[in-house]
């Protein structure tokens, strides 16, 4: 039995004969890994113009640069994560940086579109770094100098997807577009070189037995989500092509439930997710995932649009458009940085609120401030502040809360529950703004975006019943044979 006697993990001793010194460095290089990661999530968005001429694709055609590789992501994501803890998590990571370094290199190097879509395909590993080295830490640090080292991947996340962003537009001017596509490559296979010979391996390893049956549903779940999600964009919810995959998603899911409870070693553990300690993370996740990624068009479609002919908006460039992004990254980077001195102060859970608070409360603001540039600043600022509380804690609390052999696939879940919660909100929030178009325009209405905003602050305020069952948690059983977990809440 493992005891804490503050907060999941805060008891967690540092795995025998690790110097401080040396666990200082190893997170220092994983922080260079997880900015790179970051750094390729941002820097492919200024370069669909280029990449639409020089392939000479449509617009629609590119949409599937980022569709293939979240598709992939979300089959492999929950796959790795679970072998890192069979295999050792930097074997796996390993694996993930050099299916990476290839799809980079496919798609700055081939000639033909399809080849390229076959490239990010191969980059669709990249969403399990942050997991795997979270897994790492854990098994590296004690509770709370993992805390810090979880805020400073996830402050590295967010800095480098804005590095990456300004990085690709100034080297677009002045490379053509295989040299700036090469950049990424030379990035990832500096990573490769860290991982392989710096970064030491877990300690800990779960069952050795892999659950195929498991992972194959899985899989089949996850792609016909993500594919009849994408679907609903365009089509709405009563397309057939939206019906179908979403219609057989929910009938596998249903078998693989009933798979994985009879399963001696199944590939996710239902019983630990479901668990008190981590089902309000999980739905939490899921809420905050509606958020960060389904309102990333929303807002730059907001601020560039001109008052004279929406009636709202403030005809922004696409410049200070880029300025008022960087800003909310650059305070999520602090709102993740700063969650560890906080969570000592008012605990995990009370982080979470806070960050949901945060949250809710600059959408209210969008709501009702929308009409001021100030205002919106303002709102951007105390999002990106409780963004960064949330996407530093969560999987910090998720790696905390689950045994030492289940840290890979705790916070893989994580992972894939996000990014289901921004398809999700991708879907809802196109019908939202489509309901609302104006007659004789492909634009929305305000009235469109005040509901997206209002979805967003109410989804941030049903998560705070759901993390006061955190507060009120005294003991919790895992859900692995001989395997209790028990802890106290402040």
């Amino acid at each position: 039995m493992s005891t804490s006697t503050d907060e999941p993990g805060a008891g967690v001793a540092a795995a025998p004969g690790t110097a401080p010194a040396r666990a200082g460095a190893v997170v220092g290089f994983l922080v260079f890994v997880e900015l790179t990661s970051g750094f390729l999530q941002g820097y492919y968005l200024p370069l669909f113009g280029a990449l639409t001429t020089h392939f000479s694709i449509t617009d629609a055609d590119i949409t599937w640069f980022t569709a293939l590789q979240s598709l992939a992501a979300g089959v492999c994501v929950p796959v790795l994560a679970k072998l890192g803890d069979i295999a050792g998590h930097r074997r796996v990571l390993v694996v993930a940086v050099l299916a990476v370094l290839a799809g980079t290199l496919v798609t700055a190097l081939s000639s033909d579109y399809r080849l390229v879509l076959a490239g990010r395909v191969l980059v669709g590993p990249l969403a399990v770094w942050l997991p795997l080295e979270v897994a790492l830490v854990h098994h590296r640090l004690d509770g709370v100098t993992a805390r810090r080292a979880v805020g400073m991947l996830v402050s590295a996340l967010t800095l480098g997807a804005v590095v990456g962003t300004l990085a690709a537009g100034a080297l677009a001017s002045v490379l053509d577009l295989t040299a700036v596509l090469l950049v990424p490559a030379v990035l990832v296979a500096a990573c490769a070189v860290v991982v392989l010979t710096v970064v030491p391996e877990s300690t800990v390893r779960t069952h050795p037995h892999v659950d195929v049956v498991g992972f194959a549903g899985l899989a089949v779940v996850m792609v016909a989500l993500l594919w009849g999600l994408r679907s609903a964009q365009t089509g709405g919810f009563a397309a057939a092509t939206t019906v179908v995959p979403l219609a057989a998603a929910l009938v596998v899911l249903v078998g693989w439930v009933a798979w994985e409870r009879r399963t001696e070693v199944p590939a996710v553990n239902l019983r630990l997710l479901t668990s008190r300690a981590l089902w309000p993370v999980y739905s939490t996740s899921f809420l905050f995932g509606m958020v960060l990624f389904g309102t990333q068009t929303v807002l730059t479609t907001f601020l560039t649009a001109e008052p004279g002919r929406a009636g709202y908006g403030f005809a922004l460039t696409p410049g200070r458009t880029a300025l008022v992004t960087a800003l909310s990254a650059l305070t999520a980077a602090v709102g993740a940085s700063a969650f560890p001195a906080l969570a000592r102060r008012v605990g995990m859970p009370g982080v979470l609120a806070a960050g949901c608070l945060a949250g809710a409360a600059g959408n209210l603001l969008l709501l009702g401030g929308n009409a001021s540039l100030p205002l919106v600043v303002v709102a951007v600022v105390v999002s990106g502040l409780g963004s960064g509380l949330l996407l530093g804690c969560l999987p910090a609390y998720a790696a905390e809360a689950s045994p030492p052999d289940q840290t890979g696939i705790a916070t893989g879940v994580y992972n894939s529950l996000k990014t289901l919660g921004g398809a999700a909100a991708g879907a809802v929030f196109g019908v939202v703004l489509a309901a609302f178009a104006v007659e004789g325009s492909r634009n929305s209405s305000l009235g469109g975006y005040e509901t997206v905003w209002a979805i967003c602050a109410g989804a941030f305020l049903l998560c705070l019943p759901l993390l006061a069952v955190l507060r009120g948690r005294r003991a919790e059983t895992t859900g692995t044979t001989g395997t209790t977990t028990t802890t106290t809440t402040p």
